[in-house]
């Protein structure tokens, strides 16, 4: 990790694909985090794996940097900014479901279910903060 990467934000959410799933940001890649997978005792008491219960905290660079490995301790997937080709998000409807799909340059995409609007709603500010030049939605 380099000393410039700072955490952006994240949450875990029953509105992904599954309970206990997260889609973390920093400033140079996003994970998916997987805590049935990856023992998610690491976040603690973390309401809605929010950190400091908030979507995008002001974190110290100690603060930062301690929140990073314990996130890649757990992830399920990375990916660095400057691999992605693209990141699609789909507004879930009133009976199906979003998706966000993460496309990389090489590679196959990373596809995550959304299952309630607020996960959408999340996204949209976190991809926003992360590269909003990536991003199409509908």
């Amino acid at each position: 990790m380099g000393n410039s990467e700072s955490f952006l934000g994240g949450f875990l959410a029953r509105g992904l694909t599954h309970i206990g799933y997260g889609i973390y940001f920093t400033t140079s890649r996003l994970m998916g985090i997987d805590l049935g997978a990856n023992g998610g005792g690491a976040l603690g008491g973390t309401m809605a794996g929010f950190i400091h219960g908030e979507l995008m905290p002001q974190l110290s660079p100690e603060e930062s940097a301690k929140t990073i490995t314990d996130l890649e301790r757990m992830r399920d997937f990375e990916m660095e900014k400057n691999q992605i080709s693209r990141i699609e998000l789909k507004k879930p409807g009133l009976l199906g479901t979003g998706h966000i799909v993460i496309t990389p340059k090489e590679g196959k995409p990373e596809k995550i279910t959304l299952r309630h609007r607020i996960a959408y709603d999340r996204l949209m500010t976190l991809t926003q903060a992360f590269s909003p030049e990536l991003v199409r939605s509908s």
